[in-house]
Formats: C-alpha cells, structure tokens, sequence
C-alpha cells in the first residue's frame, strides 16, 4: 500500500516507497504523479481546522489552481456563500464518523478564472491515520453533469407540460400492446381515470363492436416497422355516448414498444354527417320549394336550376344549364343589383344584395311573365355566384287590384251607411214618437168603450215595439256621433255603485222575460267617479241586455263593482250563457255584426250594443275587454282609469 511520513509526505519531492506484488510491474514515483495529475478526481486532504493539508496534481487542470495555492486556504474560501454553511456541517460530520463511512457533497467551487463550478466531493475520514491525518476529499467537477441532468429535467418537464395540455390523446406501450403512460386528454376521451387505462385497461374503454377490429389490425401492425391508423370508437358508459377517435401509433426504435396519439374526431364525423345531410336537404329543398331559383356564375351562365324554376319557363334544366341567363331575363338584372356593391365582412361569404325587385321575364315561346327578384352573392375560392329566387306574381298583381277595388267599395258602403242613418234617423223618429203617442192616449182608455178592455194589451205592445224601435234607433244615432266625434260627454261625479243599481233595475223585467236572474256584488269601498251618467248606464244596460240575451233560461248574470291591483275602477258582467270563440271577440265589437245568420235569426238586435259600449267606454279614457269560451259563459269587464275617481279632495273642493 502507499504509506506517507506525514500528513504532507503527498507533496512533491516526499519520499514514497512502494512495495508491489509479486509479479506486478514497478511503479515509480514518477508514474504515480503522472496518475494523478491526470486522474478525473483531485484528491485533497483536509485538516481538523478546515485547511487544505494537501492537493494533489490534477487541481490545476480540474480546478486551475496549481496545488501550492490551494495548500494551506480554508475548504470555505472557495465555496460559494450560499452554500458555506452547509460545506462546514458536512465536513463536521464527517470528522466525527468512522473511517468505515463516506460522505459526499455538493457545491459550488470557486474556479481559477472567477466561475463557479459544481464539484461533487466525497469525504473519508482518516484522521487516526498518522500518515495522513486529515478528511480524504476527493473532488470532482460535475458541472457538465448536472448542467445535462437540468437540460434533462426541463426536457422532461416540458414533453410532461406538452403532452397534459395537449389537445389529444398520448400514449406509450410495451411491445404488447400494454398501456405504459396515457395523457390527461386520453383519459377524457376513453372516459375513465388514467389508472385505469394502463395495462390492457385502455382496450375496455373501446366500444364493443369495434373491440375485435382493433386487436387484430393492431396483431397485424406488429410484423411491420410501419405507423399504423385505427378508427374506432370509445364508449363512455357513464354518458351513454360513443367517442369516434383515429389512433395512430409508431413504433419505438429497438422493437420497445410504441407511441402514439388519439384523436377526437367525433365532432368533425358529426360535422361531416350534418353537412351531407344538409346538402341533401337543400337538394331536397330546392327540388320540392314553391319558388323558382336559380344560380349564374360571374360569366352570367346558369349553374342550377330548380324544378320550380322549370315550371315557371317552361322549360328543362338540362336545356338552360350552362346557356347564358339572358335568354330568360338580362343579366344586368343581377349586376345592378351587385353593382350596390356589397363588402364581404372578414369571414363571410354570403350576402344579400337585394330584395323584392319587380322585373319583366321571358319565356322560351316569347310570353312576358311578371316576376318579383331577391338575390344573395356568394365567393368561393375566389369566384362569385349570383343566386336568383324568382316568384310569379301575376297571380298576386291580380288579388292586388281585387283588393284595392274591395277596399275602395268597403269605403263608399261605409260611407253610404253613415249617410243612410243620418239621413233616415229624422224619418224614423217622427212617426214612432206618434205613435207612442197615440198608444199612451189608447192606453188611457180614452177611444171606443165597447174595445176598452182589449185596449190596453193593444196599445201596450204598439209601445214596446215603438221603444224597441226608438232604442236601435237611438244606438244607431250614437254610433254615428261617436264615429263622426260629435259625442259630448258630461263630467259628473258619480255613485258608480247607484249607476250599477239602476242598470240592473233598467233589465229586470227583461231578465225576468228570459227567467234569468240577476245578481249584484259591490265593493263597500267603491269610489265615486267622474263621467257621464247616462251613458255608463247605457253601456253597462247594453252589456247585461247582451248577456240576458245569450244565456240559457235559468242562467245568471252578475254584475260586479270594484277597484282592481292597479288603481283601475272594473265594472265587470258575468253570464252563463254560449259565450264564443276567443278568435270571434274581436268582430263582436264591430257595429251591425252578428257571427252568422243562424244567430242572427235566433237572438234579436243588429249588433250595436258591444260596439257602442265599447266606444263609451273609451270616450271615458276606459277599456274595455272580453274572455270567453264557447259554451261557458262570458265575462266583458269595464276599467276606468285612476284620473276618474273622485277623491275626497276632489268632494270638498
């Protein structure tokens, strides 16, 4: 073994004697120096105070200090600040431990020329050694190591970070086929924990039709160097959906095994299947639509022509096709209204450029045929197509003139009925006012003793039927002062609830012809309003009138007083009777209406009072509506506004 006198007998120029085997080759002391100045260690001794007690040859090209700089400093003079504090409980520790155990640690090492190297250095107590007494440190420089491993770990780090956030799915397996590694975005493809996709785990996640497919292209894929492509589907039971994915996998170099990816093609397989069947829908479309259309490219020839369009001109698709547009209509038609010069917003390739434009067509046998124009543009790939939707409006121009003439008569019978009631309302009053008259006279038994019991039901019925008369009379008036503005209202404070009574009592001999009765329900807080007496009365007269009429006998109509949640007066009626058709209510309040003649033979009257109601009604800044319901009875409710009630205020101002 090599033995030293001291502690410093490694240095130059020490006496060392070697006493090789039997058999080995003499080293000399110059070989021995030769070894370790050029060894990849720098062996050094340090002593109990910390201080280099000896270097050996290779500091000067591992640490570039020759070694008589070194001997002699302090092992913290070279470490890095940082790490001083640590070097110095290290080299404690292993002051203290037996010769039998090493230690090793690393830091950073001062170089020669000012870097910091990272030097890995292993300690070995053989302070009880009289030839040595010191720590053995063997230094090395593992810079270039770690600086590789760091380079390594950030390598790693970054394929980890690239292959959990990747879009699709990653996996590595044994030559098997077994999963070794799968990515987070396989695990949400197949639809299970990554766990259990390692191993044969992967190959349950694949639906089960298409489970025999994939082993045995995946055999087959074995016996070849080439990368293979699989589509198949996952079947995420939990969702009850299956995942169309296409896996490519390349093998490893050294037959290890393989890599590769999965991809979720399932939206762009749904995308693909929407856009054939859209297709076919728009094919299915424009061979069943009403409307003719078709499409020129921007040499004005015509590309496609639908069934409809054939029928318009007479004429086949296959004969029009790829002909120039001009035969049926000029193309200018189309360009003027592209020369509106419209911009394709960034990603658009469609717009409308037109709408509704009346233009002159023709047909192959030389007919003019009216068609009404809308045309959208659309770029593909650079080019630009116009596409026409064409309607005949012939048929329309003549329903058009139709109209306009049932228009103009409805206005001159309009105007001819107010003429008539204006004029024959004069003609009418005179002769019934007579003859009430002389049944009043009559009926005071003032004629013929001999008939003069007979007289008064004589003369009792001539009055009613005067009345009668005289009312529709009245209503008609009304109506046509309303219609002409010429209605003046008075502005009374009112007991609604009296008007009410009074309305009632107004009908009750009329209800009792009918056997209907007649209920009142007022709220004890319903407020005076302002308005025209009479002619709520009316209105309300005509409404319980309206719902005697249309109720079954037996039946009921109720008339209610009350304020509603919004500060309005209602003043509602409530029948039993047929009611109507929601879709009817709204003619019901259109003067002279009655819904068919069945009815109008059935229930009396020319159908004024809704109308007429309605119109007072409004004429007090009121409303007024009704809900119905074939055989349930109706309900017509009156809403005067707030501004109408009569406050206390109002009373004592």
């Amino acid at each position: 073994m090599l033995r030293c006198g001291n502690r410093h007998s490694l240095h130059p120029g020490a006496r060392v004697t070697w006493e090789p085997p039997e058999g080995a080759v003499q080293v000399t002391e110059k070989t021995i120096r030769a070894l370790m100045r050029n060894a990849r260690d720098v062996a050094t001794v340090v002593g109990a105070d910390g201080t280099f007690t000896y270097v050996g040859d290779a500091a000067a090209r591992v640490l570039g200090y020759a070694p008589e700089r070194l001997i002699g400093t302090h092992l913290t003079d070279h470490a890095h600040p940082d790490e001083r504090d640590e070097v110095v409980r290290r080299f404690a520790a292993r002051w203290e431990a037996p010769s039998t155990l090493s230690g090793t640690a690393v830091f950073r090492f001062r170089h020669a020329d000012g870097r910091w190297r990272w030097v890995e250095a292993t300690g070995n107590n053989q302070s009880d050694d009289p030839d040595i007494g010191g720590v053995v440190l063997n230094v090395r420089d593992v810079t270039e190591q770690l600086d590789t491993a760091e380079r390594l770990r950030v390598s790693e780090a970054r394929y980890q970070t690239l292959a959990e956030s990747a879009p699709v799915g990653i996996f590595q397996t044994d030559a098997d086929g077994g999963l070794l590694y799968a990515n987070a975005r396989l695990a949400s493809i197949a639809g299970l924990p990554p766990e259990r996709l390692l191993g044969d785990g992967w190959f349950d996640a694949i639906h089960p039709q298409d489970r025999a497919q994939v082993a045995a292209e995946w055999r087959a894929g074995l016996a070849t160097d080439r990368p293979l492509l699989l589509d198949f589907r996952f079947h995420d039971a939990m969702a009850a959906v299956d995942m169309r994915v296409l896996c490519q996998r390349v093998p490893l170099e050294g037959g290890g095994g393989f890599i590769g990816t999965i991809t979720d093609v399932s939206e762009y397989v749904r995308t693909a299947n929407a856009l054939l069947l859209s297709e076919a829908r728009n094919q299915a479309t424009l061979d069943t639509v009403a409307d003719a259309i078709l499409t020129i490219d921007d040499r004005d020839c015509i590309v496609s022509f639908n069934r409809a369009a054939e029928e318009m001109f007479g004429v086949s698709a296959a004969d029009v096709q790829w002909n120039a547009v001009d035969a049926l209509f000029p193309a200018t038609h189309l360009r003027e209204a592209a020369g509106e010069r419209f911009a394709f917003a960034p990603g658009q390739t469609t717009a409308v450029i037109a709408r509704s434009r009346l233009i002159e067509a023709r047909r192959p046998d030389g007919s003019a045929l009216p068609i009404e124009l809308s045309v959208s543009a659309s770029e593909v790939e650079g080019r630009r197509f116009y596409t026409g939707i064409l309607r005949d409006v012939t048929e329309r121009r003549r329903i058009e003139r139709e109209i306009i003439a049932a228009k103009e008569a409805a206005e001159a019978a309009d105007k001819a009925k107010s003429a008539f009631v204006a004029t024959m309302s004069h003609e009418l009053r005179t002769p019934l006012n007579a003859v009430i008259g002389f049944a009043q006279l009559l009926e005071m038994k003032l004629n013929d003793p001999a008939a003069i019991n007979l007289y008064p039901d004589y003369v009792r019925s001539i009055r009613q039927s005067g009345e009668q008369l005289l009312a529709i009379i009245d209503e008609i008036l009304d109506i046509a002062r309303v219609e002409s503005g010429r209605l003046e209202l008075a502005d009374d404070a009112l007991d609604l609830g009296g008007v009410v009574v009074q309305a009632v009592a107004d009908q009750q001999f009329f209800a009792n012809h009918h056997a209907i009765a007649l209920e009142v329900a007022l709220d004890p807080d319903l407020p005076p309003v302002r308005g025209d007496e009479r002619r709520l009365r009316q209105a309300l007269c005509n409404l319980i009138s309206n719902g005697i009429k249309f109720s079954h006998p037996q039946g009921t109509v109720t008339v209610s007083a009350g304020c509603d949640a919004a500060g309005w007066v209602a003043l509602v009626v409530r029948d039993t009777g047929i009611g109507l058709d929601p879709a009817d209510v709204h003619k019901v309040t259109q003067p002279f209406v009655q819904l068919d003649q069945s009815m109008a033979r059935k229930f009396e009257g020319v159908g004024l009072g809704l109308p007429l109601a309605r119109r007072l009604v409004e004429a007090h800044g009121g409303t007024l509506t009704i809900d119905s319901q074939v055989n349930q009875g109706c309900t017509v409710t009156i809403r005067l506004p707030p501004d109408r009630i009569v406050t206390v205020e109002d009373l004592l101002g």
